[in-house]
């Protein structure tokens, strides 16, 4: 048991340790696609908690987490190919301006394709 415990916290400091090696383009694509997570889930929870929870979920909020997740996505694609993870990046963010809507989907997609343009034209 006490092995699976210094696993376990090997891995969180091991995960923070990359984190603070991350490059600065790599910023904003996690932070955008993050809070996009985070506000969809926020969002569907209200909303199941306000109405009833048959109520639909709303799409916007929908669109937030799929492509804020894949957005999480690209930062896994950028370790192995910049130029690769730029451009799903740059799909993540312009679906979040596009498709998520509202405030939370435009700002999250302007920061993650702000980071997708960096990085892309840092791959060159």
């Amino acid at each position: 048991m006490a092995g699976e415990t210094g696993a376990v916290s090997e891995r969180v400091a091991n995960s923070w340790r990359a984190l603070e090696r991350m490059e600065p383009y790599q910023v904003p694509i996690v932070l955008g696609s993050a809070i996009a997570v985070l506000a969809g889930i926020v969002t569907v929870v209200v909303r199941a908690l306000t109405d009833s929870l048959a109520a639909a979920v709303p799409s916007g909020a929908i669109y937030l987490v799929v492509f804020g997740l894949l957005g999480l996505v690209a930062y896994g694609v950028i370790r192995k190919s910049v130029r690769n993870g730029a451009l799903v990046a740059g799909v993540a963010g312009l679906a979040l301006l596009i498709l998520a809507g509202g405030a939370a989907g435009f700002l999250t997609g302007l920061v993650v394709l702000v980071g997708a343009v960096w990085g892309f034209v840092k791959s060159l």
